[in-house]
């Protein structure tokens, strides 16, 4: 599967999860977006191999969310709704794609249908609507938006790094893919499949922006200050 097609498998997988978190809901989400992408973190050459294996993705997951908890200590949901999202991943590129579930003591590889063919993309764009669809009915993205100020510091941070990471992901891949569309071209499916890697880099730009703004409203007001000072010195 493309990115957004892991997106939305995620999500759906997730959503009775996400359902159940309130305060800390855009944080969930971008767990799960996060996640949903773990095994493509480590997507080159025999990588792939590990990273789309049991043993590969437990282990990926068990650093990533060590990590995380050292770090910000989010709550348990958390941590469930992480391992959904990355095992759903494997899950998806079993029905499109390709996996090694049983490496290193098999590399015997598994797929039910295959990568970039029209099935994949048509099925990719129907799972992306139906998320979409139920993110704006049952969240609102503007909603979303405004609830990271609900959050706490600890929080936040923990939001801003997953949401940088996903979006330099979703910017390298969503390239590509463009690339490849305009190279070798591609029907209304695949033109609308592109949208689906541009909503939520979109949506994660904006919600970045704000912080680049408020870290530069406090270097010019911390200036400001010691312009000051001299000046009274």
């Amino acid at each position: 599967m493309w990115l957004p097609g892991h997106l939305a498998f995620s999500f759906l997988l997730c959503l009775p999860l996400l359902v159940l978190v309130k305060r800390e809901r855009l944080l969930a989400l971008y767990f799960v977006a996060f996640f949903a992408l773990l095994p493509d973190y480590a997507h080159l050459g025999s990588l792939r191999v590990f990273s789309h294996s049991l043993i590969g993705v437990s282990i990926m997951l068990l650093i990533s969310l060590a990590a995380i908890g050292a770090l910000f200590r989010p709550r348990p949901v958390m941590y469930a709704i992480a391992a959904v999202a990355a095992f759903g991943h494997l899950a998806g590129d079993l029905y499109i794609g390709s996996i090694h579930p049983f490496w290193p003591y098999s590399d015997t590889w598994y797929q039910l249908h295959q990568f970039n063919m029209p099935f994949d993309i048509a099925t990719e764009v129907v799972l992306s609507a139906i998320a979409l669809l139920l993110i704006v009915v049952l969240f609102g993205p503007f909603r979303l938006h405004r609830s990271r100020r609900q959050l706490d510091r600890r929080e936040r941070r923990n939001l801003y790094l997953l949401a940088f990471i996903f979006a330099a992901m979703t910017l390298l891949q969503g390239g590509y893919y463009a690339l490849l569309i305009y190279l070798g071209g591609g029907g209304d499916m695949r033109l609308l499949l592109l949208f689906f890697f541009a909503a939520p880099f979109l949506f994660t730009s904006a919600l970045l922006l704000p912080m680049t703004f408020s870290q530069q409203h406090r270097v010019g007001r911390s200036s400001g200050v010691s312009s000051s000072g001299l000046r009274k010195l």
